[in-house]
């Protein structure tokens, strides 16, 4: 994954054609700073405060600031920052800066050096009057802004000594944790010095001993990951890129899509992605339902169309702390794998033309096991989900279920009989059997006038008892849909028991639901039929049935769900009323 990442931060230099300090400086989000004060300086003779001035946030010439993190408690690499708290801002990240500059002495001219002290002085003798004004301006403005430094009318970019000790505060922070003579673990090339303090993926910490290797001696900790220079440079405009434009949210998640090739040079699309060419508007062309997810920036059905000279890793990254936590890392997509997805969401669409399938129907099952919780506890199994999609691992349908019954549960215990969580879960479903990640077995089975709907999803009505328990659910949905005709109510909803019926009581409803169309007066030739079929389909099942509770009750609501379609098949859509959904 490391040597993919280095592989971009390689094309997009030698496509954009950067240099050194448009890679090492980092851009300001725009959105949650969308301004910069600058301080001016005017240079004549000594350096006078003239006033701040204000302006927009420009992603496109954010390296003239010269900006990139440094410490929390300490100086950024520039007397650039974003100000938290004014008086603190000024004084640990602006006059800081001076002072680490006077106190370490970098390899700067002496004229430099005298030049930042002066300015240093300056600042602290007017420091009163500067904070004065931009406390003032930052009242009347209210809106979070950087804190950046002007020159005589020049940017820090435009001034030499400035640039000068920027790449020398950033050469110290790596040299202070390096060895020389030693291979690099990115490009595996034995260089003249290597580091380690300061990687674009921090995947440790030297902070605790354990994470330390080398008799947990912190200058020996370069050993966990040696990197040299140019391999560093690559590796923070590949992250950059990835995380400006191969970055996307995920349902709750994020992670970032990082292209290597295999042979040959980058198609066309990926340069123009790599070089910012690529306007998003671009992604947009696609309709909302044929993408794979219900992002509108997801480019995942541009890259289906790419040739098999690449493949595609998935990083699933958390931030903690200081450090970055890999919660998945799909490893060798290859872009007819995406096809393979996109094939088998067509099928599940064509099933289902009126709810186009997309990646959240599974997230919809894979969140919280309590609605209670506040923050989401089962990304571990939606992650495992989506892992098992793109890889084309089997998924246990028992497992399914589990949590396909529990969603569906909570709202038919809520007195919500709303089908959607119900066709997520078939959608789901359906989507794995074209992937071919449930197996398939064939059985020989009696023929009903249903056989053309269980052809439909004959992948999962695979046992007599299945399609049983599926028409059971049917010809349930059909008596709730008289009783509410008759009564305004559906008293029998209390005899599906919270949908948790084991098989005995699913094997024992079927007399009840009969029973209750008599009373009625409903039993008419379709239900009939009906009833037929599953009394064959039940006696030519096993004596037990070797499905769990979940199971029976997912195969019940799918044939609640879908029982319009035995409708049409019996009655040309004519048998009564449906009942209110919501009652």
């Amino acid at each position: 994954m490391i040597s993919a990442i280095r592989e971009l931060g390689v094309l997009a230099l030698t496509a954009s054609g950067k240099d050194v300090l448009s890679i090492l400086t980092e851009t300001i989000n725009q959105i949650n700073y969308p301004l910069m004060f600058i301080i001016e300086l005017e240079n004549d003779e000594s350096y006078t405060f003239i006033n701040i001035d204000i302006e927009g946030m420009n992603t496109a010439g954010a390296s003239k600031y010269l900006y990139r993190k440094g410490s929390s408690r300490g100086a950024n690499f520039s007397p650039t920052a974003l100000i938290t708290e004014t008086e603190k801002t000024f004084d640990i990240k602006m006059l800081g800066w001076f002072r680490t500059i006077e106190r370490k002495k970098p390899a700067v001219d002496k004229a430099d050096l005298a030049m930042f002290i002066a300015i240093k002085e300056a600042l602290e003798k007017q420091q009163e009057q500067i904070l004065s004004e931009l406390q003032s301006k930052m009242n009347d403005i209210k809106e979070a802004a950087g804190l950046t430094l002007k020159v005589g009318g020049k940017y820090l970019l435009e001034i030499p000594a400035f640039r000068d000790a920027f790449l020398q505060l950033v050469a110290a922070k790596e040299d202070s944790i390096s060895a020389g003579d030693k291979v690099c673990s990115v490009c595996g090339e034995r260089k003249a010095k290597v580091s380690g303090g300061a990687p674009a993926y921090k995947f440790y910490t030297i902070d605790k001993p354990g994470s330390i290797t080398g008799h947990f001696i912190a200058e020996n900790s370069w050993r966990n990951y040696p990197v040299c220079s140019e391999c560093s440079l690559a590796l923070d405009e590949g992250k950059r890129i990835s995380e400006k434009y191969f970055r996307f949210s995920f349902y709750g998640l994020s992670y970032c899509l990082i292209p290597k090739l295999l042979l040959g040079a980058p198609s066309p699309v990926i340069i123009s992605i790599l070089t910012g060419q690529m306007d998003r508007d671009i992604k947009l062309n696609t309709p909302a339902g044929a993408k794979l997810t219900t992002f509108e920036d997801d480019i995942l059905d541009i890259l289906a169309e790419e040739q098999d000279s690449m493949t595609m890793q998935f990083l699933f990254l958390k931030k903690e702390q200081s450090a970055e936590r890999i919660l998945l890392l799909i490893e060798d997509v290859l872009p007819s794998r995406l096809r393979t997805l996109f094939e088998a969401k067509a099928k599940v669409d064509k099933a289902f033309p009126s709810f186009p399938f997309h990646l959240g129907r599974i997230r919809t099952f894979f969140a919280k096991s309590d609605e209670g919780k506040k923050e989401n506890d089962l990304d571990k199994y939606f992650l495992e989900m989506i892992d098992r999609v793109f890889k084309g691992l089997s998924v246990s349908m028992q497992f399914l279920c589990v949590h396909f019954m529990r969603e569906i549960r909570r709202d038919f215990n809520h007195g919500d009989t709303r089908p959607a969580k119900a066709l997520d879960a078939m959608e789901s479903v359906q989507f794995f059997t074209y992937l071919k990640m449930l197996g398939r077995k064939e059985v020989h089975m009696t023929s009903t006038i249903f056989d053309p709907i269980f052809a439909k999803y004959c992948s999962q009505l695979d046992t007599s008892e299945k399609r049983g328990v599926f028409l059971l659910g049917v010809l349930t949905k059909m008596l709730l849909n008289a009783q509410y005709t008759e009564r305004k109510s559906q008293p029998f909803l209390v005899q599906l028991m919270g949908l948790k019926m084991d098989e005995r009581k699913i094997k024992g409803l079927l007399a009840k639901v009969e029973n209750k169309f008599r009373e009625y007066n409903r039993f008419d030739k379709g239900k009939a039929q009906v009833a037929e079929a599953i009394s064959r389909l039940f006696m030519e099942s096993p004596v037990k049935w070797r499905m769990s509770v979940d199971e029976l009750n997912f195969y019940f609501v799918c044939g609640m769900n879908l029982y319009n379609e035995v409708n049409v098949l019996l009655y040309g859509n004519k048998e009564e009323e449906p009942a209110n959904d919501n009652q």
